[in-house]
Formats: C-alpha cells, sequence, structure tokens
C-alpha cells in the first residue's frame, strides 16, 4: 500500500487554508494535509519533518514566502520537495525572485481547484522520480564504496605479502613488515603528517626490504660473518629494491596492449614511488654514515627516516633463529643512544612519545608461523 503524501500548506488568513482544505477534500485518502497558518510554525515543522511538496502563500507577517522557501532549502531531508508560491499579485519580477528563490513555480490566487490539484499532482510526480534517482544513485555510491574498500583491501594484501616475500627470505618470519608498516604509521601521526601522507607510509613502508629477493641465498642466509665483497653485495639491496619498484617501464605495458587497455603513459603511481624511496634510504643515518648513497640529515627523506626507526625497533624485540628478542627497554635504550647518529632526533622522540601505543601494537600483531593478519582497525 502507499503512502499517503504529506503537503503542507502555509497561509496566514485561515478562510484561504479552509477553502484549500475543502478544494483537495477529495484527496484525503491520498494526500495529508497540513494546514499552518504561522510561516515560523511552518518552518520549524518543515525542520524536523519530511514532506513531498510545500505550498506557500507569498505576503505573510513574520516571515513572507520568499524566506520560508530559502530556509527550507537548509533542510537535507526536504531537499528534493517541490515549492509552489501563491500570490495575488501579478508580477514577473516577483516571479523571478520566487523562482530564484527555489520554488517550482508561481499560481495567482485565487487558485481554481482543479489547477491546484493538477499542479500538485505534477509536482508529487516529479519528486517521486527525483526520490527514485537519489535511492538508485545511493545504491550505486555503496556499490562503488564497496568495491573501492575491497581494492584497497586487496593492494594492502597483496603490498604487504609482497613485502613478507623478502622477509621469509632472510630467516624472518611472522608479521614484521605489518608492524613496521603500524609503528611508522603513528610516528607520522605524531609528527603532524597530513592523513593522506601517513596512509601512504602505511602502504609503502612494508615494501623497504623487497630488493633483498635479488641478493643470493649464499649471502642472505650465511650464518657467519660476511666478507667485504658479500657485505658490498648485501647493501645493494637498496638499489636492487628501488629498481624493482621504480623501474621506467610500467611491467603492464604488454598486458595492457594486448587487451587493447588505456595505457597510463609514463604516470608515476605515488605508492611505488614512496615505497622506492623507502627501499632506497631507509639505510642511511642521520649523520652520514649509513649506505647506499651516504645521505645526512634532512637530506634523507622523513619516510625513510620514520621507517628506519620502526624496522630496528622491531628487529630487537623480535625472536629470529639466530637470536633471542630483546626487551622493549633495551631497544627504545639504543635508539635514545643512537638519536642524532644513526636516527632523527625528532622521529625518535615521537617514537617515544607513542611508545606505549607502539608496545600495545607490538603484542597485538604477534609472529605466527603462517602469519598474515592485519586487522582493520590498525590501518583505517
Amino acid at each position: 500500500m502507499n503512502r499517503k503524501k504529506h503537503i503542507m500548506f502555509v497561509d496566514d488568513e485561515r478562510p484561504v487554508l479552509d477553502s484549500i482544505a475543502r478544494c483537495l477534500r477529495r484527496r484525503r485518502n491520498e494526500w495529508d494535509l497540513d494546514l499552518v497558518q504561522d510561516p515560523e510554525e511552518a518552518c520549524d515543522r518543515l525542520a524536523e519533518e519530511s514532506y513531498d511538496a510545500l505550498v506557500t502563500d507569498l505576503k505573510m507577517p513574520k516571515m513572507d514566502g520568499l524566506e520560508l522557501v530559502s530556509k527550507v532549502q537548509e533542510f537535507p531531508h526536504n531537499k528534493n520537495m517541490p515549492v509552489v508560491v501563491l500570490t495575488g499579485m501579478d508580477d514577473d519580477d516577483l516571479k523571478e525572485r520566487a523562482l530564484e528563490s527555489g520554488a517550482f513555480d508561481l499560481l495567482n490566487k485565487p487558485v481554481r481547484s482543479r489547477q491546484l490539484t493538477a499542479r500538485i499532482e505534477s509536482l508529487l510526480k516529479w519528486k517521486e522520480r527525483q526520490d527514485e534517482l537519489e535511492q538508485i544513485t545511493d545504491r550505486l555510491n555503496e556499490q562503488i564504496a564497496r568495491q573501492q574498500a575491497l581494492l584497497a583491501r586487496q593492494r594492502l594484501e597483496v603490498v604487504f605479502r609482497l613485502g613478507m616475500v623478502a622477509e621469509h627470505r632472510d630467516t624472518e618470519t611472522g608479521n614484521h613488515v605489518v608492524r613496521v608498516a603500524c609503528f611508522s604509521r603513528l610516528i607520522a601521526e605524531t609528527l603532524g603528517l597530513p592523513p593522506e601522507d601517513q596512509q601512504m607510509l602505511l602502504l609503502a613502508s612494508p615494501l623497504h626490504d623487497i630488493g633483498k629477493i635479488a641478493i643470493p641465498d649464499a649471502v642472505l642466509l650465511k650464518s657467519g660473518p660476511l666478507t667485504p665483497g658479500e657485505w658490498t653485495l648485501m647493501q645493494k639491496h637498496c638499489i636492487f629494491g628501488e629498481q624493482i619498484l621504480r623501474g621506467r617501464a610500467s611491467v603492464m605495458a604488454p598486458l595492457l596492449n594486448w587487451y587493447h587497455c588505456e595505457s597510463p603513459g609514463d604516470a608515476v603511481d605515488p605508492l611505488l614511488d614512496t615505497a622506492a624511496v623507502i627501499a632506497l634510504t631507509h639505510h642511511e643515518k642521520w649523520d652520514g654514515t649509513g649506505y647506499p648513497i651516504g645521505l645526512a640529515g634532512e637530506k634523507i627523506p622523513l619516510v625513510s627516516r620514520i621507517t628506519a626507526v620502526s624496522d630496528v625497533f622491531d628487529a630487537l624485540t623480535s625472536r629470529r633463529p639466530y637470536k633471542q628478542a630483546g626487551t622493549s627497554e633495551a631497544a627504545i635504550d639504543y635508539l635514545r643512544r643512537t638519536s642524532g647518529r644513526h636516527f632523527d632526533p625528532q622521529v625518535v622522540a615521537a617514537f617515544e612519545r607513542r611508545f606505549d601505543d607502539i608496545i600495545a601494537l607490538k603484542e597485538h600483531i604477534r609472529d605466527s608461523a603462517d602469519a598474515f593478519r592485519l586487522e582493520e582497525s590498525l590501518w583505517m
């Protein structure tokens, strides 16, 4: 059963409202009429309730019809409500001002019953179409939002799993890259970085050691000390990572050409670009003694300075086949002692301010044999 249409009529003269009620009495089973003499009361009702149409007089005390029409535009729940203004004057300028205020039409009084009924019917049909279109739009937007959330989640999964490839080859198991990402985002937030930069760091930092997949097992998995030549090769994982992530040509180009899809051309993916920067420079040191370039101070990209602190802290406090996990207190003491030499002092200070949160995350995102679990609450 269709609901009755809710229509408001506003006129400061009671006889006019009574006349309208008589004109429309045949529609009482279809239309629910609100007859209001006080325009301010009408405005209050419109602010609280949804209506299907509004018919208002123009000249009224306290608030005229044009002012009422303008105020109605402020109520989102009545944004599709059509409005008709009634007037006893035949004035083209007035009609233009009424339409500019948001009215759909201006009718001259006295309005004949048939004319008023036909006009209201037309407006109600228009509103029904608008409401249907809005519902369709809302459903489409919901579907788009769900698909975007799914794509974002899938992208996140791919990034983290790719980051874990190098970690597993380096005998690291568990959720190291997940923790590094979450720690890094907390630091970025504390430093006041914009939300979009925080999110980018969360996504890009897990790929900091992706270049290790290009290091031979004989070097990467060697249990004893590395020779000078082996150490030089190991240091190149930063360069290899940058090359993997910042290839000069899209690896998707052949596939896109095969399927006749539009190629992105030389467009740079911000995520891969940021990840490449981190991969290349996360072993640089504040005093310039790091590798592979020897950058110092603020010449080291901030995303890399943040990732470096997160990476070292988690490595120091995680168990590995060749060592037991160190304590959080010992790890934070190391960061303090090397602040200004290895690490950016401001980043270390931000890390310390969020130390309790970081410890809670460390406890929450534990290692496991088949570890990969990133809860939505940690990255949304």
